[in-house]
């Protein structure tokens, strides 16, 4: 095992503290660019309206990392609201796909499918509501049914004297 000198062990300790001053500097300007944008409850009407992050975090000038850490750093309140916003971004990016259907005329009928598509995709990963993935249509408990055999089941002993 490696022993570490002092200067070592105090140039750690140095770049340690940078790091954590440069993440607070990072959550300090989006508190910042959060506050001039409205708020928390503007960002969560944006992403709930199905506004993506990185479109958010362009229009914010800072990154999806220090967007993350933003969210965690809120506790679970600002956690659930961000949940509860993916899952009605969903919702929106659902609607919509009725509104472009809707306003497609004859030529633009190959790009508003595409438009379309991509929605109901991203609305199925964010909301159940709108997944395709199917459910199993038979549960089989292979622990019950092999404990229903071993309760069922006769001991028949083989007597060698007769």
């Amino acid at each position: 095992m490696a022993r570490n000198t002092l200067a070592e062990m105090a140039d750690q300790s140095a770049v340690n503290i940078l790091a954590t001053q440069a993440k607070k500097a990072e959550i300090s300007v989006a508190n910042k660019a959060i506050h001039k944008f409205g708020g928390e409850d503007a960002i969560i009407e944006y992403i709930a309206s199905g506004g993506t992050i990185s479109a958010l975090c362009k229009v914010l000038g800072i990154g999806t990392a220090t967007f993350d850490r933003w969210v965690e750093r809120g506790g679970e309140t600002r956690m659930a609201a961000y949940a509860r916003a993916r899952t009605r971004a969903g919702q929106s990016l659902a609607e919509q796909t009725i509104d472009i259907a809707d306003a497609a005329t004859i030529q633009e009928v190959q790009l508003a499918k595409l438009r379309c598509d991509r929605r109901a995709w991203l609305a199925s990963k964010l909301s159940e509501e709108f997944s395709d993935k199917q459910q199993p249509l038979v549960n089989i408990d292979l622990g019950s049914m092999a404990l229903d055999a071993l309760r069922k089941r006769t001991v028949v002993s083989l007597d060698d004297s007769a």
